[in-house]
This record gives C-alpha cells, structure tokens and sequence, in this order.
C-alpha cells in the first residue's frame, strides 16, 4: 500500500463499520491508491452529521484522510446546506476545499476554470440530493444534471461512484422460492446515470448499494 497511514485508519476505525458501503468503498481507495501519486478528487453532498459511518459512509472524511497524506492532491466538496458545510468544516482538514452551493451549478464552474495540476478528475464521488426510494426521478435526475455539468473534466480513467443507488428487480415470492422477473439495475441516485452507461456499453465496475463506472 502506498499511502499506510490511511490503510491503518481505513481498516481499524472505518471499514468495520460502513456495513453495505464496505466493499465499494475499498474499491475507491484501492483505485485511488495505485495510482501512487498526488490525486484531484471531486466529491457533491459532504459529510453532515458526527460519525455515522453504517448509514451515511462518512466519505469525506474518508476522502480528507486519503488527501491529506499526499502532498499536492486537490479535494473539492459541495454542499446545499451552509449547516453541513460548517459541521464538515470541523472534521476535516484544510486540504479540503470545501464549498456551500448548489452542486450542479458548482460542478459547471469547476469545469470551466478546472486547476492546472490536474487535466482530469481522479475520483467523482456523487452523493448530493437525497432520494426517495420510492420516487428516485428528483434525485436520479439531479444527479445526471451533475455529470453533465462536469462532463469536461471527466477523463478515460475517472472513477465516478455514485452513492445509494442499490440493485433493483421484480421478484416473484412463494412459501419456498424467488423467482425473478426481471434482471437487477441500479437504481436510486444512479438510476439515470445507470441507463445512460448502458446505452453507451459501459458496464460498471461495481454495484451494491453503491455503483461506480470508469470510462465516461
């Protein structure tokens, strides 16, 4: 491993308890850390509340536990809410830039004046508008409004993860099997995202209650 002191806190303090959000996450930073250079990470929706790690992930301070132990890496975060901001604020580093605002918006000014160190985003985590499981169209839709609007940054190698957006399919229950009716999708937060990979052939990387895709 190239960056130990994270590994050590990942595996000590963090993984035992992001329960569904376990593997996903050590893929990112697992993909972040071969790369064994300083890194440019991009993240909407930061952490707002104290140490829930089973139900949120806590992603930002996981993400400030990655940068902040190499030198020259850039980390953004966006949140809606100026509360989240300030109690992300309190848990993070100033290796974080963090920001209050709407993430599309944000995410369109990004592109446009991108910082010179980097010529793509290495991890695009999104996670920003909540979603309604039974109604995910608000949140999926917001979503697919932020890869567009930071589409120019996203390179060939670009992790783009996308949070609760768990597998989804109609099932068929009786007293001894289930039966599926139709194959399993991402769905949630990533329900749009999901259908515009598939139409271009692009397969994710991983699925869970987590998706993540590399080659937009």
């Amino acid at each position: 491993m190239n960056n130990p002191e994270f590994w050590k806190f990942f595996e000590t303090d963090a993984y035992p308890n992001l329960k569904h959000r376990q593997q996903s996450l050590r893929y990112v930073f697992e993909y972040l850390d071969r790369l064994a250079r300083p890194v440019f990470v991009v993240e909407t929706g930061c952490v707002r509340n104290v140490d829930t790690w089973s139900e949120e992930g806590q992603s930002t301070i996981l993400f400030d536990r990655f940068v902040s132990q190499l030198p020259g890496s850039i980390m953004h975060s966006v949140d809606l809410d100026p509360e989240a901001t300030a109690l992300c604020r309190s848990r993070v580093s100033s290796t974080v830039q963090l920001h209050t605002g709407d993430s599309v918006a944000f995410l369109h000014g990004l592109a446009r004046n991108p910082p010179h160190e980097f010529r793509y985003i290495d991890v695009l985590y999104l996670d920003s508008l909540d979603v309604d499981f039974a109604n995910p169209h608000p949140s999926a839709l917001h979503h697919m409004k932020e890869l567009v609007a930071i589409s120019t940054l996203i390179g060939p190698q670009t992790l783009v993860v996308v949070d609760d957006s768990p597998l989804e399919a109609s099932i068929v229950l009786s007293p001894k099997t289930v039966r599926l009716l139709s194959r399993p999708i991402v769905s949630g937060k990533a329900k749009y995202v999901a259908d515009y990979a598939e139409t271009i052939g692009l397969a994710p990387v991983f699925t869970g209650y987590q998706a993540g895709w590399i080659g937009f």
